[in-house]
């Protein structure tokens, strides 16, 4: 067959609109699916420099009601008349979602913001001890939603109040100005076989809405969204439910899962994380305290479901659950997933985190179906997990207010904590975050929010510890009085994104960050890392390479993408921004205050090359960065690094989990970093059809672990020299998936790992 040359409008768009927003995204509860509470490409705020004097309070986002949610963080949106805005979306309990500009902490620009309808009043509820007090005073918007940015949506659960009783509804919301999508809203119910409390006397078992709260953040998978529902505090009757609709047509429920459709509760709460989900597209939760019996019941369980309409595929329980429902000890926290493992962490109220096999859950545990380990004395309601190359490290609260470090090594947990932190004070009902610069020490930092939830005199605090040292804390909000929190929060996960750290604080939200010095008058732009533009890689660079220069003060507050010159060649300024290679200026992807995008110069470079970033007359100090022969990385759909990668099909459409490439077929990869070219093209040029630029080390492919064909590996017609396009032809053989491992060589050098295409 003719080898196409044509990379198509579509994934120009995702590859360049990557490349000018490689910044990191928070578009669901704890980060991702894998609920880690973990944001490993952070590379701005590191153990160094998040002091005293160095970082502090940046602003106020204010709200109109509670905030219970995680604040998510979209990059590069356009808003309807309003230009490309990185966006902060808060959820309140009045029901109101807000669109911020989330670079604008200092005097909040408000994008856009809709009201979805009349909350509950928290006294319409109640609980095993009275009146609901654990949301007061009403109930809206409880849980965490879901962005697909694709899509350009945000799906979101309001609890109204219609007719005198509470009705949930499931939203999806336009990014671009909040107006209704995919045929939304449609309020939530259901009905299964059962003979469980509440039940009617011919075996059906309907959801009830006034015996329910919507707790846990929204998963979206597969072209679905999950939404799952627990309990007023364990009263009245209660089960635990989760329902499933096409995120394309909010009308259409795709399947209904009961926990005791025989029994009663099996609440799912998960203090609020997300509902899990793996790389094979099974859904993962823990319920809570109510009936178990193994056939019908699933109360106190890990429950694994499969599929697009939600099917039980198995489950773990621990032997001692009537115990832990008895007592109120039921599991609490979690689940979340040991990164690139299947491999199951979570948590109870008596102090006990849980490692499960996600492949082989084992059911009711017999003895040694999985390891329980005494961590903590009282209660776990949340942890974070950094997965780093030696361990993973779990970070949990102690009963006593300090804050451990557990290593898991060789799958188990070794008793004996990395670290513990000095006294912090607060209730158990802590928030928690990390994040890090991948596996790296002096990058890793604990984020922990702490207060007494129940007493909102008491103020809160942001807490950062060095996670590879908790005896060391770095910096807290109770410094100075300037950077105080202010009302605290249970359970919500501050977000850490992209130098900025935004924590809730009762009815807004509170951004932290690096204090801008000066220098005549206009900042002195700051270099935290230089990394491969595709990968994230941060070993070496290589001729033609495009890298990604994360910082401060790098560029203009409101991102631009690249321009031509007079020449027809991509811009070496841009924005009053440059970047310089041993004093040589670099074609200019796109320029940012807090990143930016540049081309490696072509040519001789020596084995180690000084760089630096000059904007609006203020030059960065120079740091030296290593140079190879090749530093191949493949672009992700997403442009996080990992995951499903940019990709086309034979025909020309998006490689993706709905839409796989036969076996056999030819598919179309995007990279950089193959090093020098014959013939050498000046540097910024745009590649066309009838000259094309090839890779002088030798190229290779291979999927699922398999030698693939490369039909043609040079540069992609229409894009700047530096970026690759590789054509190749699938094995005949190969497996089929929705994640099957693709890996591209240049010379002896490989791409990252953890990138895939899907394959049928």
């Amino acid at each position: 067959m003719a080898v196409s040359f044509i990379p198509g409008l579509l994934v120009f768009a995702a590859l360049f609109a990557g490349l000018s927003s490689a910044q990191v995204n928070v578009l669901t509860a704890n980060y991702g699916t894998d609920r880690t509470n973990a944001n490993l490409q952070e590379t701005q705020l590191t153990a160094g420099n998040v002091v005293p004097g160095s970082f502090g309070k940046l602003g106020v986002f204010p709200a109109d009601g509670e905030i219970f949610g995680q604040p998510l963080y979209v990059s590069g949106v356009t808003i309807d008349g309003q230009g490309t805005h990185n966006v902060l979306l808060i959820a309140t309990e009045h029901n109101t979602v807000y669109a911020y500009d989330a670079d604008q902490a200092v005097r909040p620009v408000l994008l856009w913001h809709v009201n979805l309808g009349p909350s509950v009043p928290s006294s319409m509820l109640t609980s095993d001890t009275g009146a609901f007090t654990d949301v007061s005073p009403e109930v809206g918007i409880l849980s965490t939603g879901v962005v697909d940015p694709q899509a350009g949506v945000v799906y979101e659960v309001a609890e109204t109040l219609q007719k005198g009783a509470p009705v949930f509804q499931l939203h999806a919301l336009d990014l671009s100005n909040g107006q209704e999508r995919m045929n939304g809203p449609v309020a939530i119910s259901a009905t299964v076989p059962g003979t469980g409390l509440g039940s009617t006397s011919d075996g059906t078992l309907a959801f009830d809405p006034a015996q329910h709260i919507q707790r846990p953040g929204l998963l979206l998978l597969n072209g679905a969204v999950s939404v799952a529902f627990g309990s007023h505090g364990d009263s009245g009757t209660w089960h635990g439910w989760l329902m499933s609709y096409n995120a394309s047509d909010l009308t259409k429920q795709l399947g209904a899962f009961a926990v005791t459709p025989a029994g009663q509760g099996g609440a799912i709460w998960q203090s609020g994380h997300g509902l899990a989900a793996d790389d094979a597209g099974n859904t993962y939760f823990i319920t809570g305290n109510g009936d178990y019996d193994g056939a019908q019941d699933f109360g106190e369980t890990f429950v694994k479901l499969s599929g697009g309409i939600p099917k039980l595929s198995d489950w773990y329980t621990p032997a001692t659950f009537q115990m832990l429902a008895d007592n109120d000890y039921d599991l609490s926290a979690g689940p979340a997933f040991i990164p690139g493992t299947h491999t199951l962490i979570g948590g109870d109220k008596s102090g006990n985190l849980y490692l499960v096999n996600g492949d082989s859950m084992g059911h009711l545990d017999s003895g040694n179906a999985a390891q329980i380990f005494p961590a903590v004395n009282g209660f776990i309601f949340t942890f974070a997990v950094w997965g780093r190359p030696d361990a993973t490290y779990v970070y949990v609260r102690e009963g006593d207010a300090s804050m451990k470090c557990f290593r898991i090594v060789g799958g188990s947990f070794d008793p004996n904590p990395l670290s513990t932190s000095s006294l912090t004070g607060g209730g158990a009902r802590v928030s928690m975050a990390l994040s890090a610069n991948g596996g790296q020490d002096g990058t890793g930092i604990l984020w922990v929010t702490t207060g007494e939830y129940q007493d909102p005199t008491t103020p809160g605090v942001l807490h950062a510890y060095n996670a590879s040292d908790l005896s060391h804390e770095l910096w807290n909000s109770s410094m100075r009085p300037q950077d105080d929190l202010g009302g605290f929060v249970k359970f919500v996960s501050p977000t850490v994104v992209n130098g900025t750290v935004y924590a809730v604080s009762s009815r807004s939200v509170v951004a932290y960050g690096l204090l801008a010095g000066s220098k005549g008058g206009q900042p002195q732009p700051v270099v935290a890392a230089a990394m491969n533009a595709a990968s994230y890689g941060v070993l070496a660079i290589s001729p033609g390479e495009l890298i990604t220069i994360f910082g401060t003060n790098l560029g203009p507050a409101n991102g631009v993408g690249l321009q031509l010159d007079a020449t027809g060649n991509v811009a070496t300024i841009l924005a009053e921004t440059q970047v310089q290679f041993d004093g040589l200026p670099a074609p200019m992807v796109y320029a940012g205050a807090t990143q930016v995008s540049a081309i490696v110069p072509f040519g001789s470079l020596s084995n180690t090359s000084q760089v630096r970033v000059q904007y609006q007359g203020q030059t960065s100090a120079t740091f030296p960065v290593s140079v190879a022969p090749a530093t191949p990385g493949l672009f992700s759909a997403d442009s996080s690094g990992s995951g499903q990668a940019l990709a086309t099909n034979q025909d020309g459409s998006v490689n993706s989990g709905v839409n796989p490439a036969p076996a056999g077929s030819v598919i179309v990869l995007y990279a950089t970093g193959a090093g020098q070219t014959s013939p050498l093209l000046p540097d910024g040029s745009v590649v066309s059809a009838d000259h094309l630029p090839v890779p002088v080390l030798p190229v290779s492919v291979q999927v699922g672990g398999q030698a693939a064909q490369v039909l043609y590996a040079g540069g992609a017609p229409g894009l700047v020299a530096g970026i690759l396009q590789v054509n190749v032809r699938l094995p005949d053989g190969v497996g089929s998936g929705a994640s099957v491992p693709v890996v591209l060589q240049v010379g002896d050098q490989s791409s990252q790992a953890g990138l895939t295409i899907a394959v049928k």
